[in-house]
Order: structure tokens, then C-alpha cells, then sequence
């Protein structure tokens, strides 16, 4: 499997691991895991660690799937921190129209960081 999924269970947060190349039907299939498995969780607290991705998706797929993102109900209602390595950030193009298209997400380099912004309230 490409991604792991991880919910800690004292932060409420859910950290989405992806690792290596992952295809787009893996990214669609790790969304629809979290979204089905987290739907009951109020707020939603997504960690999207992108630091061992290799991004091999085609620009055209990258939006596509940014779309994707931002049109899900769910998440419209998350917060969702992607962290990444503070020199390269794979999911930029995803992050940048995802959040353009109303998605709540910020970009971190520390992991600490992440969670610190995901658990304020606003």
C-alpha cells in the first residue's frame, strides 16, 4: 500500500502517510478511506504527509484531484495540514488549487507545527 492512515486518538487528529510513487486512483481510495472512517469526527483534523511522496501524476491528474479535494463535503468542513520538507513541497500544485478553491489548508516543515495549527479553534 502506498498510504497509511493513522488516527491519534488524543489529538483527534487523522495523519494520511503517503510513501514513494502513488498512483491517482490510490490518492482517491486513501480520501475516500478517511472520509468513510471520519465522518462522525467533529472537527475533522486531517495531517497530510507528503514528505516521502514522489510525485509522478501528470499536472492535468494533479488538478483534477485538487478538485476533487475541494468539492468533497466533508472535507470542505476539515482542517487539513500537509507537511512536507521545508526545500520541496511534491503536492504543491494540488495544495495551491485545492486551497484556492476554498479547501482549509496550511503547509508546514515541522510536524509540531502542524498539529499546533490544526488544534486551534477557528
Amino acid at each position: 500500500m502506498s498510504y497509511t492512515i493513522d488516527f491519534d486518538q488524543i489529538d483527534k487528529i487523522v495523519t494520511v502517510t503517503y510513501s514513494k510513487t502513488v498512483s491517482l486512483a490510490d490518492r482517491i481510495m486513501a480520501v475516500n478511506d478517511v472520509c468513510s472512517s471520519c465522518a462522525d469526527i467533529t472537527p475533522l483534523k486531517i495531517l497530510v504527509d507528503v514528505r516521502n511522496l514522489v510525485m509522478h501524476l501528470k499536472t492535468r491528474e494533479q488538478k483534477d484531484f485538487a478538485v476533487f479535494l475541494s468539492s468533497n463535503p466533508l472535507l470542505k468542513r476539515a482542517r487539513i495540514a500537509v507537511l512536507h520538507e521545508a526545500t520541496f513541497n511534491p503536492n504543491v500544485i494540488i495544495d495551491t488549487i485545492a486551497f484556492n478553491n476554498g479547501y482549509k489548508l496550511a503547509q508546514f516543515n515541522r510536524k509540531n507545527d502542524a498539529v499546533v495549527w490544526l488544534n486551534e479553534i477557528g
